[in-house]
């Protein structure tokens, strides 16, 4: 073995480590989240068990419009031939809009003021423990399981992935994009790039190399599975 290979195991076996305690600890914590809104609603405090079921709604809505992009990146132009790029970045800009409301959403659904201890009559009700709590489960939650699973999900088998969730997402990401929420955004940047001269400027020509795209890049995580996997080295 090479020492760069030794390097690379090690690396391998350092990285496994860390997510398998970093997953262990997501799912102590897990445990608290769901057993604290059961706990209240036992007691008669509905609250935290119905905001936790509509966090973990949104989550889901996320998620799959996490993966939709995915697939509306690598199959646009098949499935909307006689449309522009300009179509595309547009839809792109509708569909950020459910990012940044459910995550802030989700975020203070899924906050808790106290939470508590399984088997006990103990709470937590310490601000910076809380806190503590709040900033590491609900972000660890939206990026493994309604951003990077559903993206692998999609890039790994895109068509079935559009079938199942194309028919209910597309059309509300289509009205979402006719209404112009992202009508601001598109002409605050047009201003910035008038005021700055933030324009493309060219390049120097580029060897020429194997083409990926976005389900490329993210079914590469996963090796042995999906196009990136199956498809032979190119010169």
């Amino acid at each position: 073995m090479t020492t760069e290979q030794g390097q690379s195991r090690a690396s391998g076996v350092a990285r496994a480590t860390f997510g398998m305690v970093l997953f262990i600890a997501w799912g102590v914590l897990s445990v608290l989240w769901v057993y604290d809104a059961i706990y209240k609603l036992a007691h008669g405090e509905p609250g935290p068990a119905i905001a936790a079921v509509v966090a973990l709604l949104l989550m889901f809505v996320l998620a799959v419009m996490e993966g939709l992009e995915v697939v509306m990146i690598h199959d646009w132009n098949r499935l909307y031939p006689d449309s522009t790029a300009h179509d595309l970045a547009a839809w792109l800009a509708a569909r950020q809009m459910f990012v940044a409301f459910i995550v802030s959403a989700a975020t203070i659904l899924a906050q808790r003021t106290s939470i508590a201890v399984p088997f006990t009559s103990t709470e937590i009700t310490g601000e910076v423990t809380l806190k503590i709590f709040n900033v590491i489960w609900t972000p660890l939650t939206v990026l493994w399981f309604a951003q990077i699973l559903p993206k692998l999900m999609a890039a790994i088998n895109p068509d079935r992935y559009l079938k199942l969730t194309g028919g209910t997402a597309l059309p509300v990401v289509n009205v979402v994009k006719a209404i112009g929420i992202s009508w601001p955004a598109e002409k605050t940047a047009a201003a910035v790039q008038n005021r700055l001269g933030w324009h493309a400027e060219p390049t120097l020509e580029r060897a020429p190399r194997r083409g990926q795209d976005l389900v490329d890049v993210w079914a590469a995580l996963m090796p042995e599975r999906g196009p990136a996997a199956q498809r032979p080295p190119q010169e």
